[in-house]
């Protein structure tokens, strides 16, 4: 998993000190808006690349930490098992958590500026403008940002943000009693802008294939998988503000703070659309082929105007 390029450009981000601009823009909620200071930080810094790639091939996996209840179900888990691959997949979302906790809190970075000032950028707003201020990082998740309640502050923060930038989402589970015979209910919680904003479970051969990844025995021999990515045919989706509350869909029963009635209900209010509830658009589709109504084409692509022969004045497509 650390070898990928994915891992380790993602790691080296967090050593720089600031993400690269196309990542930090690369969410479906906006964390930045109009001209951020971000966007001049279109490379890593000077060796950003080679300090991950340094601590990747010296670092020591015996600094993690896992929970105790979460170990014993692994190590008695047989090798193979559902149990075990769930387990297994747990064990790396907190460990790829972990290890970017660990890079946020060195220092010094190696981010040539002020990183503060970037993090801190504020849109000058009109009258007419409401001001959001900016978060204590730009390496954020939208849904894990209750960085007074995180064990490691801000840092978990930035935990939170790596696992989905490797993984494709922050990495939760079904906490309620299932039988052992069913699949595991492995979910992701993604940020990434093409993605849905709700919780949604991994397909089976989702599943299969970051089990497979996990468990090659020779380093490279199976292609990445990762990022895993959600789309139309992931139909087990549950809104984000009740797979912790109503589901019990977590990691951690503190990562992300419950809403209150009045943000529940803003939240009820608004518009639904296909991206995040597939089945509107299934709706959609069955109400207008009852209907008789002819499903929407794309419009075609506008063409370069005709070049007239007669004309002597050079078109803006002709070249000297």
């Amino acid at each position: 998993m650390l070898s990928t390029e994915l891992a380790q450009i993602t790691y080296a981000q967090i050593i720089d000190g600031l993400p690269i601009t196309d990542v930090a823009w690369d969410r479906r909620l906006p964390g930045i808006m109009g001209e951020h200071m971000i966007n001049d930080h279109e490379t890593l810094c000077p060796g950003a690349w080679e300090k991950a790639h340094e601590y990747y091939k010296e670092w020591d996996p015996s600094s993690l930490k896992f929970d105790p209840e979460t170990l014993k179900a692994f190590q008695i888990a047989e090798p193979g098992s559902k149990s075990f691959n769930m387990r297994l997949v747990e064990l790396v979302a907190v460990s790829l958590h972990q290890i970017a906790v660990w890079l946020h809190k060195l220092e010094p970075h190696l981010h040539q500026g002020d990183i503060d000032a970037v993090t801190y950028w504020e849109m000058p707003l009109s009258e007419t403008m409401a001001r959001f201020p900016p978060g204590p990082t730009l390496f954020s998740h939208h849904d894990y940002l209750d960085d007074d309640i995180y064990p490691e502050g801000v840092a978990d923060m930035v935990g939170y943000w790596a696992e989905d930038r490797i993984l494709g989402g922050v990495t939760v589970f079904d906490r309620r009693p299932e039988s052992p015979d069913e699949i595991p209910n492995i979910y992701f919680h993604p940020c990434r802008k093409s993605q849905t904003i709700r919780v949604y479970q991994l397909r089976d051969e989702q599943q299969q294939a970051l089990f497979d990844f996990l468990l090659q025995e020779e380093p490279g021999s199976l292609p990445s998988p990762l990022p895993i990515l959600g789309d139309k045919q992931n139909r087990v989706r549950v809104d984000a503000p009740r797979a912790l509350t109503h589901h019990h869909i977590y990691r951690d029963i503190w990562e992300r703070r419950p809403l209150t009635i009045i943000e529940m209900r803003i939240f009820d209010r608004r518009p639904k659309d296909e991206p995040d509830y597939p089945e509107v658009g299934d709706m959609i589709r069955r109400i207008n082929a009852q209907g008789g109504i002819p499903l929407p084409q794309p419009r075609p692509r506008s063409l370069s105007p005709l070049i007239r022969q007669d004309s002597g004045e050079k078109n803006y497509r002709d070249r000297d």
